[in-house]
Order: structure tokens, then sequence, then C-alpha cells
């Protein structure tokens, strides 16, 4: 009789469980939950021997449209599982029939919505009970790419909640199953956003790295965790990812993130990241590449200073043989902070030293840098040989006078240090000044034949006078600038010609007086009557 009440008793309870649960699955949200209650009620606090029988028509509540209700049914599956475990095993089957369903596919296509209804109760059990992050992985290899999407953006908050001490969660990362690589690296930037990774951590993704799946991303999110010496190596692979992705690897290590709570400590500092870009062996990785790298530390200017690129070029003039992309740092470096303009000017001397023309890339960009810092580079473009100066001026022709006028500005003492060969290459092509030709033209006339003279200065005989005998006597006639100014304008004005052949005939005449050794010098001058007449009068 005992048995019979029983019996009784338990079909009352399912009768009136069956009937709660299908006034709830008609009725508005409000009176739903109401009912719901009744439920739980009669299953857990009354009968827990019904959870089995009716486990699965509570989680099809999950996929309400009222979170009020999802949430609900979050809170009685707790209370289930507390009362046996072995229902989590009933639970993943729930999400892989949900997930892996293409018929649910086909009459009505995924969407974000969707798939979080299915996941809500899932990931809200997660932080509880951390073995089911194994599951959640089998379930996201074989789910279609919405879905996989989906996944990727609600495991946040249950992946935080579980933190990165879980052992459940480093065993993940250990086993990581093939096609889950995304999943578990969606995990490990979460884990690592606000906080750096854990030793732990740390050495399960370098493991994992070099034994198993070689994906340089899954470094990414404890990149800070690693040695110097193991970004380094990483470099070349990760500059080469999507250009959002290096920026965030950059932010990593130059510590420009914007989360808060984010301390980690960078294993490269600024000077160091952009040297280990110059040194990137090109057959590695492509050089535009490394200078879109190179760019985004020239981006971050509060932490690229002038002391702090100062460092970096003079590190980099160290490196044998000279990184290719030198000379564009040094070109950079002075376009963002002018007032390096002496530094610069000091490592181009020293680039001499090294010979810099060795390199073609970098004496390339050496010569644009003095290009662009002319007349600054004016006292560097001296150091360098006759050969190299030549090269200099067959690319930048323009550069050859302006440097010329600058060494004839020097003092003489100055001009004196400066080798015949380098004012060779500065003089060459150099066209002849005017003044030259003009003064070659008189000395001709001096040279001429007195004879040929002869009528000129006789047709002017009358104004012809000599100068007094006590002038002193200059036994090298030099001609002055007056007279130089003198030729030329006897040169450029035919009109006052008959002028100047009367000065010339006067110093012609001078000079026989200045000069008279003995009677045998007179007498092989050619004869002028009125140098004569005047000679016998001084006698």
């Amino acid at each position: 009789r005992k048995c019979s009440s029983i019996i009784i008793y338990t079909q009352r309870i399912i009768a009136s469980v069956v009937d709660l649960l299908n006034q709830a699955a008609l009725i508005p949200t409000d009176e739903k939950l109401t009912v719901l209650k009744q439920v739980q009620e009669l299953i857990i606090n009354k009968d827990p021997s019904l959870l089995d029988n009716f486990l699965d028509e509570i989680i099809a509540f999950q996929t309400d449209k009222s979170m009020e209700v999802r949430k609900f049914v979050i809170g009685f599956i707790e209370e289930a599982c507390k009362r046996d475990n072995e229902l989590l095993l009933r639970l993943v089957a729930n999400l892989n029939m949900l997930l892996k369903d293409d018929s649910v596919n086909v009459a009505a296509p995924w969407t974000e919505e969707t798939v979080r209804q299915c996941l809500f109760l899932y990931l809200s059990l997660l932080p509880l009970n951390h073995r089911l992050v194994h599951e959640l992985a089998s379930v996201y290899t074989e789910a279609i790419a919405d879905i996989k999407r989906s996944v990727l953006r609600a495991i946040e908050q249950p992946i935080r909640g579980m933190g990165m001490n879980s052992p459940e969660l480093l065993l993940l990362v250990d086993n990581c199953p093939k096609g889950a690589e995304t999943l578990v690296t969606r995990c490990l930037h979460i884990l690592t956003d606000k906080v750096p990774p854990s030793p732990e951590l740390v050495e399960r993704v370098r493991d994992l790295y070099h034994k198993r799946v070689p994906d340089v991303r899954f470094l990414i999110p404890v990149i800070n965790g690693l040695e110097k010496n193991e970004v380094i190596q990483a470099l070349p692979k990760l500059i080469k990812l999507n250009p959002i992705v290096v920026k965030e690897v950059f932010n990593r290590l130059l510590g420009t993130q914007h989360s808060e709570g984010s301390s980690s400590v960078s294993p490269l500092t600024p000077g160091d990241l952009l040297i280990a870009l110059h040194n990137i062996d090109s057959t590695k990785c492509d050089m535009k590449s490394i200078i879109k790298a190179t760019n985004l530390c020239f981006g971050e200017k509060n932490v690229y200073t002038s002391e702090v690129l100062a460092v970096v070029m003079q590190q980099l003039m160290e490196h044998s043989p000279l990184p290719m992309l030198l000379m564009r740092t040094v070109i950079q470096s002075l376009t963002m902070y002018p007032r390096l303009g002496g530094f610069v000017m000091n490592i181009l001397s020293r680039l001499i030293v090294k010979q810099v023309w060795k390199y073609p890339k970098v004496w390339e960009g050496f010569v644009k840098c003095c290009q662009r810092t002319k007349p600054q580079s004016y006292s560097v473009l001296l150091q360098l040989p006759p050969a190299q100066l030549t090269s200099v001026f067959e690319r930048c022709p323009e550069m050859r006078e302006p440097l010329l006028q600058h060494v004839h500005s020097f003092t003489p003492n100055q001009q004196a240090h400066i080798p015949a060969s380098i004012m060779v290459v500065l003089e060459a092509n150099r066209k002849p000044q005017p003044k030259l030709v003009v003064e070659k033209e008189v000395m001709d006339k001096y040279n001429e034949p007195v004879s040929a003279a002869a009528p000129s200065v006789t047709e002017e005989e009358p104004t012809i006078t000599l100068r007094e005998p006590d002038i002193p006597v200059q036994h090298d006639p030099v001609i002055t600038k007056d007279e130089e100014e003198q030729m030329e304008q006897e040169h450029l004005d035919p009109v006052i010609q008959e002028e100047s052949v009367n000065i010339v005939a006067e110093v012609k005449l001078n000079h026989l007086v200045s000069y008279p050794t003995g009677p045998s010098d007179l007498h092989s001058s050619v004869y002028c009557p009125v140098a004569s007449k005047n000679m016998s009068s001084l006698v």
C-alpha cells in the first residue's frame, strides 16, 4: 500500500509538471516565469528523481526570447547539477545537437542571436565547471563558419571568469585540438588583455608553438612573457601578418595598449625593437613589410623621442654591414626632430670613415640626406674622396656651384687645407669668366710690337708726357684692379679705343725709361721720335 501511495504521488507530480510545462510554452513571459518556478519547486525540492525525465524540456527554454526566462533556466540547471553531476553530459549532448543540426541551418540560417541563445546556458555554466571548455572546443571544430564566429564573440566573459591559472584551460592549450587553433588563440587574447601572462601559460604556449603548431599568432598574447631573443626571432613572421595584428603586437611591445590595468613589461625597449627591425634578413621578410613596421614605430612619437632615435642611429652605425634602411631612418629622424641636425652631420662624417659608398643603397640615402641638409652638409661633402665627390655631383649637379662658392668664402688659411684634387673636382666643367677673356686680350695688346702701335702714337704725339723720374721702379709690371676695369671698358666700348691706345703707349714709354742698362738696350728698342727727344733731355 505504501508503494502504491508513492507511485500515485509521483504520477500526480509528473502530471502537474507536464501540465505546467505545456502552459509555460503558450503563455506570456511574466506568467511563464511564475509557472516555471512552480516546475522548479516540484522537481528540485519535492522529487529530484524527476530531473532526468524533464531536463530536456527545461533546457528547451534556453532559446526563449526573454532574457529573464533564460536566466531562470541557468539557475535551474545549476541547482540540478548540484544534485546530479552527470547532468553535465546531457548538457554537452544538447549543445552538440543544437549546433550540429543541419536541419536548423536549412530551415532558418544561424544568426548571432540564435547562436547566443543556444550557447547562453552552456557558457554560463562554464566558469562553474571548467571541464566544459574541452567540449566547447570539440563542438567548435565541427561547427559551420557562422557559428564559429559567433562562438568567438560570445566566450569573452566565461573565459575571463575561468582565469589563466585554470588547469583545464592550460590543458586545452597543451592539447589544442586540430581545427580549434583560432578558438585557443582567442582564449589567450582574452586572458592576457588586461593582465600579463603567467609563467605557466607562457611555457604552455611556447611548447605548443615549437613542438606542435608553428603558428606565430599563438605567441602574440604571451609575447611580453617571452625572452628577448625569442621575440627578435619571431619578428620577421609577425610583421608579415595583417596590419591590424601587427599594430597590436607593437602596442604590446611598446606598452601603448589602451586597456586598463595592463602593466606587463616588454622584453624589448623601443630602441631594441627599431634596431631589430633594421637587422631583419631581407631573405626572411620582404622590405615593404619591414618599412611598414618601422613606420609604425615612428608613428609613436611619445615613445620614440629624439633621445631614443639618437641612440638607435648611434648603435646602427656600429653594425657591419651597414643596415640597408639606415639612411631612411636618419632622414625620418631629422624630419621629426630638426634639432638633430648637428648629430646627423656627425653621423654622415662617420659614415665617410666607414666608406659608405661601398653600400649602394646606403650611399644613395647618404647623398639624399646631404642634399636635404645643405648648407650644413657642405663640410661633410668636402671630406669625401675626389671620386665620391664626383659621384655626388653626377647625382646632384646643382650642388657643385654652391659648394664651390662655399669654399671661396673661406679665408686663405682655410682654403689652404682643401686638397688640390678636391678643387679640381669642384672647378671641373666650369665655364671661364668673361673677365679673364678681356684680360687676355689686353695682355695680347701689351705684347704686340711697338711698330704696330707707332702710327697711333705718332698721331697723338703732342699729348704724350713722361712721368716724373722719381717714381719707384717696378721690375715686374702688375696689372692693377683699376687697369683691369680700364681694360674691360676698352673691350666693351670701342668709342674710347683711341684714348686707351694712348695710355698703352705711355706705359710702354715709361717702361723704356725705367729699364735702360746701357746704350745697347736703347738701340735695341724700336725708335720713337718723342721718346728719343725726351730721353736726350734726361741725359
